[in-house]
């Protein structure tokens, strides 16, 4: 099977069984140990323990390497991994102890029994020595350890920062990643340094003028690790997993204060690193969409600020605070008159107008977009003047074009949650090897981003409406004309079947909602409809919204007389376009020293079509579907006639509207009807014969429309309450 190796940053491990969980070190060699094969470091109730208990008053350190200096209680234990096991004090006491008794009892025995006793005397004399002798060796100065300090830890701060760039020009971004460093920083101070520092001279009999090492502990790395120290950095450990805090003379370090009024010493450890290639990214994933607002004389200019999450699959870093964010604009566009959101400071540098924001968080721009996780913010500002993409004149007013500045640049900086590296923080240990106090740490990666917006990618965004009074495209193609259409009732029904026709062509319907229905006070048979059907068509990510009015009435609801509908209907498309001016044309074609070709169509321009285009298109469906219905409805095919040719008064189902010839239009189109030749006037008695037989065949078609669902038991009954009176009225009239 084929095999696909993965690099993982390594860990600090247990370097005997691999756990990540440290409990302590080696304090020779600084190899990490878990609990389990961590030695005792305790001695309590005569028995060697890992840890004292909750109430071990008693416990004592089971070594004696720090005795004497007072440096209390628990904080004088060591800890030894297998190769530099041993114990310091303890059993060496012991000997030297026993070897003073023997001899002791040697010289009570010698009183009486000359040759035992002397035996006894040289032998506890011998063992006494050689005892003490051992432990003033491993006391003298090439062996006894650095001077163990136990300072206080204030803080500890563990940073990443990337440095990039970012610039877009003619529609194209391109970012670089010039930097990315790491950074431990250790805060401690000490209060008895210069006590401790004397305690040690006076233990090993040094003097004042020798130089003394010093250990103030460690600093292990916790989790992945996948950094790279610098390199001239000698407290490193030769393992790459930490920093001993240590120093090779504690004369004169910050520490061990000289000055006699001095009490407490402060240091703070840096430590700086590089990451591995596999965890620094490859470009910066920010977005700076500058716009210009709709509708605001090109004075408003929106920044739309985008983040990606920041780092390799499966590590990736959240957003979590934009902590500055300046802007620098031309002065030729004034003052600032207003921006949002807030708190912003507002200067001048080198000509240039300086907006500056400080700490915002993502979802700041408005508070309903203020979401978990949210990467983005958008910032807007009003100005003085409108927005152009005129060069500024140089500072000097030579006109020299290399000073001319065109482009919208600035210095955003933000904090994510994380490090890149894969470090979690960062384990306090003290001089012994034991864990030591623990600040609070939290891991950042600190982001600088320069960025570089070229004024010719700004475009002013207007609306387009259709239909438009102003517009005389609309006018000429008679977009702003309602089409009504006779025998359509606007009800549910009508409504579900458009919304189900436009949403299999891909438009996302948004709402439909009916207004409340009202009757004519001059006509009580008659109810008024209003549906509004609201939704969007996106162009890629562009969205257009449109807008379907459906209005008419419903006549003879409610009663046995004639029941019919008419509808109105009207499509209103509305999407945003980037308005490209010939100069913006000519300017950008300059830019590339070419040409602007006349066929050559910009973005803004290809949507300002795509608009138009769905307009046409909703439109045509609409009228068809309605058609139709309106075909269906009166047993032959009708279509749309436009208002003026609408007959003026109302239509009852079943009655047959005579015309003029002179009064169609030469657009209207009619199907021809064959039927057969008879008399040119039919008598009373026919008349009355052919009128029965249609009520009777309209009554069979209620019965079937019924019974298939296609009409209400309402309507049903309405109908049939119809058909029964014209019915009686025939049979009276004979």
């Amino acid at each position: 099977m084929p095999e696909t190796l993965i690099e993982r940053a390594p860990k600090v491990r247990c370097y005997e069984c691999g756990s990540d969980e440290i409990f302590s070190v080696c304090h020779h060699c600084q190899k990490p140990m878990c609990q389990e094969h961590s030695p005792p470091a305790y001695r309590e109730a005569g028995k060697l323990v890992r840890e004292p208990s909750t109430s071990g008053d008693d416990a004592r350190p089971a070594s004696r390497e720090f005795a004497g200096l007072k440096l209390g209680g628990t904080k004088e234990a060591v800890y030894h991994c297998e190769q530099h096991a041993h114990v310091v004090g303890g059993p060496l006491t012991g000997v030297i102890g026993t070897g003073v008794g023997i001899a002791v009892l040697g010289v009570i025995i010698l009183t009486f029994a000359l040759l035992p006793g002397l035996v006894l005397l040289l032998v506890g004399a011998g063992l006494a020595g050689g005892a003490f002798g051992v432990r003033k060796t491993r006391e003298s100065s090439t062996t006894r350890p650095p001077l163990p300090l136990v300072p206080h830890v204030n803080a500890v701060d563990v940073v990443e920062r990337l440095t990039g760039s970012v610039r877009l020009e003619n529609g194209t971004y391109t970012s670089a990643v010039e930097a990315l460093e790491g950074e431990i920083k250790v805060n401690m101070s000490a209060n008895d340094g210069s006590r401790l520092l004397q305690l040690y001279r006076r233990k090993y009999r040094l003097p004042d003028s020798q130089p003394v090492m010093f250990a103030a502990g460690f600093v292990m790395l916790e989790g992945q690790a996948g950094l790279e120290f610098l390199a001239g950095q000698e407290l490193v450990l030769a393992d790459r997993t930490g920093v001993s805090v240590s120093g090779e003379s504690a004369d004169g370090h910050d520490l061990f204060p000289a000055d006699p009024g001095r009490t407490q010493g402060e240091w703070t450890l840096e430590v700086g690193y590089e990451l591995q290639g596999d965890r620094a990214p490859k470009d910066i994933p920010l977005w700076i969409v500058p716009s210009l607002v709709p509708a605001t004389d090109r004075r408003t200019l929106e920044i739309d600020l985008h983040w990606n999450k920041l780092g390799p699959d499966g590590h990736e870093l959240d957003l979590q605070m934009f902590d500055r964010i300046e802007l620098e604009v031309p002065s030729t566009w004034g003052n600032v008159e207003n921006v949002y959101p807030g708190r912003v400071e507002i200067s001048r540098s080198g000509g240039r107008r300086v907006i500056k924001w400080q700490r915002l968080k993502p979802g700041d721009d408005d508070s309903r977009t203020r979401v978990e996780g949210s990467k983005s913010l958008t910032l807007q500002i009003r100005f003085e003047r409108p927005i152009t993409d005129e060069p500024e004149p140089s500072a000097n007013g030579t006109g020299d074009k290399e000073k001319q500045k065109l482009t919208l640049s600035g210095t955003l900086e933000a904090t994510f949650a994380g490090m890149l590296s894969g470090l979690t923080g960062v384990g306090i240990y003290l001089p012994g090897g034991g864990r030591g106090h623990q600040p609070e740490t939290k891991p950042q990666t600190k982001v600088t981003v320069t960025f570089d917006i070229s004024l010719r990618t700004l475009r002013y965004q207007d609306d387009r409406v259709i239909p438009d009074e102003n517009n005389s495209d609309d006018r000429a193609n008679g977009r702003n004309k309602v089409d009504e259409f006779y025998g359509v009732v606007p009800d549910h029904r009508t409504v579900v079947e458009l919304t189900n026709a436009i949403s299999a062509d891909n438009y996302y319907v948004k709402s439909v909602v009916e207004h409340p229905p009202y009757r004519d006070d001059g006509r009580p048979n008659v109810v008024n409809r209003v549906w509004d059907i609201a939704g969007r068509r996106y162009n890629g990510v562009f969205p257009i919204d449109f807008d379907i009015n459906l209005r008419g009435e419903e006549v003879g609801q409610g009663t046995s007389s004639s029941f019919v509908g008419r509808t109105a209907a009207q499509v209103t498309v509305k999407g945003a376009y980037a308005k490209t001016t010939a100069a913006e044309k000519e300017m950008a074609g300059a830019a590339n020293g070419e040409a602007v070709d006349a066929e050559e169509e910009s973005i803004g321009d290809e949507l300002l079509k795509q608009i138009e285009t769905i307009w046409i298109t909703l439109h045509d469906k609409v009228v068809r579907i309605l058609s139709d219905r309106a075909s269906s409805a009166s047993g032959a095919r009708g279509i749309a006639a436009p208002a003026e040719y609408a007959p003026a008064r109302d239509i009852v189902e079943g009655e047959v509207i005579g015309h003029d010839d002179e009064t169609l239009s030469a657009n209207a189109i009619v199907d021809a009807e064959v039927v057969e030749g008879g008399p040119a006037v039919a008598s009373a008695d026919d008349d009355r014969t052919h009128r029965a037989a249609d009520l009777l065949k309209q009554r069979q078609s209620a019965d079937d429309a019924v019974v298939a669902g296609r009409i209400s038991e309402d309507t049903y009954r309405r109908i049939i309450a119809r058909i029964e009176a014209e019915l009686d009225e025939l049979r009276m009239s004979t």
